[in-house]
């Protein structure tokens, strides 16, 4: 948090707009439109400087939030849609209206509701939409951040509500929920009803035991690989990134957020691995990997594809190599054309690191890999990557070195290192500059720099 003196400041972030007046108010551009008269002011404490960080826009375009300056990504109750409801504690509620000072009438008015409407809104009837929220936190002079404090759950006008804490804050928990909507998880464009689907029970008592250590809600429909929830879940969830259906059109990335820990990044390709990805594995055949699969409507192939270099660069992060992203098929749709794509992990070493630093649900997947992990394999892309690192690093300290010179320095047979330097040179990472005598070893010379390698 920044304090500073809050005369004649003024911010601008993303869609927002923000300045403070009277040096003890911020007033919000972004909320312009859920009011009938003038802009409303949001009191916040004298000479504090909040910083308006557009992290995460709604599906309006209409979410802000009011945060510290901090790189931790906060949900406030402002950011909801709207028509989002929110119950109030007993006392609060009452005297949230009436320190309006307004006679109910007028108020009901200004608020464009009816007089008994406003009076079962008072009286804890119903829950109030948080666009009323707003409107009375601007009529009464009392900021949305104190407003917040005294909420008790949230929920929509369907009837299904959850006790929530505001802010929330990124947590390893829904860095995991966010990967399984990118995978087999489904939030609704309309309505935001979240429901996951899956064929592996494990994976959905993992989902069930998530969505109830955040929010103390069951499912609201379950069946035997199917769970719902009600809308507030999947609010959230595309409030925190995930994609909203149809994912075959979704622009979404990575979010930024899950970046901040190691262990969100962890969660987020458990969860997303779980669901779209495979593991290759039989006892007849050497074809050993694990895989990620993303579909994407065709005009929407770069988005794919971008979304897997981010996961092929996140397990990177945990030496876990995979190749680059590839197209498995093209098909036709009613709506055109479809494209597959995919990343794969076939190196050994990164599939063991795979097995030991991300993992899977126990299920037919995490056996498959099991097995490979035990399995005794004698050619591994980690080793010989280990082993163009050592021949480079000898190159970069001396102009040249023979065959032999390097198989001696390395201790290793003569007849590898020279396969690993033709190929090296076929990469013309390496150049031949002659021999060191007729019928002898070759010399060889450093093309650049020791880290071509992994470049190549």
């Amino acid at each position: 948090m920044t304090e500073t003196h809050p005369q004649d400041i003024s911010l601008v972030t993303g869609q927002t707009q923000a300045r403070y007046i009277n040096q003890n108010s911020l007033v919000l551009d972004t909320f312009k439109h859920y009011l009938n008269d003038e802009v409303p002011e949001f009191i916040i404490p004298k000479n504090v400087l909040y910083i308006m960080d557009n992290k995460q826009t709604s599906y309006k375009n209409e979410s802000c939030k009011m945060t510290e300056d901090t790189k931790e990504f906060l949900l406030n109750s402002w950011d909801l849609s709207p028509t989002m409801r929110l119950n109030l504690t007993n006392d609060y509620t009452k005297s949230l209206f009436d320190s309006c000072n307004i006679n109910l009438n007028i108020l009901a008015h200004k608020l464009g509701i009816s007089y008994p409407f406003l009076l079962q809104l008072r009286n804890q009837k119903y829950s109030i939409p948080l666009k009323i929220i707003l409107e009375l936190s601007f009529l009464s002079s009392i900021s949305l951040i104190e407003i917040q404090k005294n909420i008790t759950s949230i929920g929509s006008r369907a009837g299904i509500f959850c006790s929530v804490k505001f802010p929330i804050k990124e947590n390893k928990i829904l860095a995991s929920l966010a990967g399984h909507v990118f995978g087999d998880g489904y939030v609704g464009r309309n309505k935001r009803q979240f429901e996951y689907s899956n064929t592996n029970p494990n994976l959905i008592k993992e989902v069930k035991t998530q969505i109830f250590q955040l929010f103390n809600l069951p499912p609201s429909t379950e069946q035997k690989t199917r769970i719902g929830y009600p809308v507030i879940i999947g609010e959230i969830l595309a409030l925190f990134g995930s994609p909203i259906a149809p994912k075959i059109y979704s622009q979404n990335l990575v979010p930024q957020w899950i970046n901040n820990d190691n262990q969100y990044k962890i969660a987020f390709l458990k969860a997303f691995f779980d669901d779209d990805g495979s593991v290759m594995y039989s006892k007849n055949y050497r074809a050993k990997g694990v895989n990620l699969y993303v579909i994407r409507h065709l005009k929407y192939k770069s988005v794919a594809y971008t979304l897997l270099e981010q996961i092929s660069s996140m397990l990177k992060e945990f030496e876990i190599y995979s190749g680059k992203p590839k197209i498995s098929r093209i098909y036709t749709k009613e709506d055109g054309e479809h494209v597959v794509m995919y990343i794969n992990i076939t190196d050994y070493q990164s599939i063991i690191n795979f097995y030991t630093k991300i993992g899977l649900a126990e299920g037919e997947k995490y056996n498959k890999l099991k097995k490979i992990v035990s399995k005794k394999i004698y050619y591994m892309k980690g080793n010989e990557r280990a082993l163009n690192k050592q021949i480079l690093g000898l190159l970069s300290k001396n102009k040249s070195l023979s065959t032999a010179q390097i198989a001696r320095l390395l201790s290793k047979p003569k007849n590898k290192i020279l396969k690993k330097m033709k190929q090296l040179n076929t990469k013309n990472i390496v150049s031949i500059l002659g021999k060191v005598a007729i019928n002898r070893s070759y010399l060889w010379k450093l093309n650049g720099d020791e880290n071509q390698s992994e470049k190549n």
